[in-house]
C-alpha cells in the first residue's frame, strides 16, 4: 500500500501536470496496461485443460473401479452360472478391469504433471495481474486526486469556445481504467479459484496415488492369486476398494460444484 501511495504521488507530481500542459497526450495515460496479452495467456492455459483433463481421467478411474469390486469376484457362482461359464467370465472381467485401472492410473499421473505445470504458469500470471491491478489503482487514485485538487485543470475558460475538453477526456480515461481494473480483479479472482481447485484436486490425487493405490493393488493381487479366498481377505480388499473410490470421488468435488 505504501508503494502504491508513493507511485500515485509521483504521478501527480511529475506526470499529470505535463499531461494537462499537453492535452493531446491524455490518451496515453496508463498506456501499456490493456490486459489483452495476459488474458490471452489465461485463455490459452485454460484451453489446454490440464485440470479438467485430470478430472476426466479420475472420473474414468472411478467408473472402471465399479467393475473391479472385489465382492464381485468373491461371490459364489450358482450351478447355472457355472454351467454358462459366468464364473470364468467374471474373473476375466475383473482382471481386465484391474489391468485397465493400472493403465488409467499411470495416465492420470502424467496428466497430474501437466496440472503442476499449469499451477506454475498460474502463479506467474497471478503475480503479473496483481502487479497490473496495483499499477492501475495508482493511476486511478492519482488522476482522481489531481482532478479534486486542481478543479481548473483542463476546464474550459469562461467565454471561450473550446472543442477539445481535456478534463472530460481525462475523466473518461479514468473511467476506462477503472473498468479495466475491475476486469483484472475478476481475472485474479478466477485464477485464484482455478488454482485452489487444482491444488486441492492434485493434493487429493497425489495422496491417493501414494497411499491408497498401493494398498488396493496389494489386496487385489492377493485376491486374484489365491485359491482359497476367506471372508476376512475379501472384506479387507473391499475396504481398500471403497477407500480408493471415496478418495478419488472427493478429488472431483471441487471441480463439479
Amino acid at each position: 500500500m505504501e508503494e502504491q501511495s508513493v507511485n500515485a504521488a509521483q504521478l501527480k507530481r511529475e506526470v499529470l501536470p505535463a499531461l494537462f500542459a499537453s492535452p493531446a497526450t491524455i490518451g496515453e495515460y496508463g498506456a501499456g496496461i490493456d490486459g489483452a496479452e495476459s488474458l490471452n495467456e489465461l485463455s490459452n492455459l485454460m484451453e489446454h485443460g490440464a485440470v479438467s483433463a485430470l478430472a476426466d481421467k479420475i472420473g474414468q478411474i472411478v467408473a472402471k473401479l465399479a467393475d473391479a469390486d472385489p465382492r464381485k469376484i468373491a461371490e459364489k457362482p450358482t450351478w447355472f452360472e457355472k454351467l454358462l461359464g459366468r464364473e470364468v467370465e467374471r474373473q476375466v472381467r475383473y482382471q481386465v478391469a484391474r489391468k485397465t485401472l493400472d493403465q488409467l492410473l499411470d495416465e492420470a499421473e502424467g496428466v497430474a504433471q501437466r496440472v503442476r505445470d499449469t499451477l506454475r504458469a498460474l502463479d506467474d500470471m497471478l503475480n503479473t495481474h496483481e502487479a497490473e491491478v496495483a499499477r492501475l489503482r495508482a493511476y486511478i487514485q492519482a488522476g482522481r486526486e489531481f482532478l479534486d485538487e486542481n478543479p481548473e485543470a483542463g476546464a474550459a475558460k469562461a467565454g471561450v469556445i473550446e472543442f477539445d475538453k481535456p478534463r472530460e477526456r481525462f475523466a473518461r480515461k479514468l473511467a476506462n481504467l477503472a473498468t479495466l481494473m475491475a476486469s483484472h480483479e475478476m481475472s485474479v479472482t478466477q485464477m485464484k479459484l482455478t488454482r485452489a481447485q487444482a491444488v486441492d484436486m492434485l493434493d487429493r490425487f497425489s495422496e491417493t496415488a501414494s497411499v491408497l493405490v498401493p494398498v488396493w493393488r496389494q489386496h487385489t493381487l492377493a485376491l486374484i492369486t489365491t485359491k482359497n479366498m476367506n471372508p476376512a481377505m475379501v472384506a479387507e480388499a473391499a475396504k481398500a476398494h471403497q477407500a480408493l473410490m471415496r478418495s478419488l470421488s472427493q478429488s472431483l468435488e471441487g471441480i463439479n460444484q
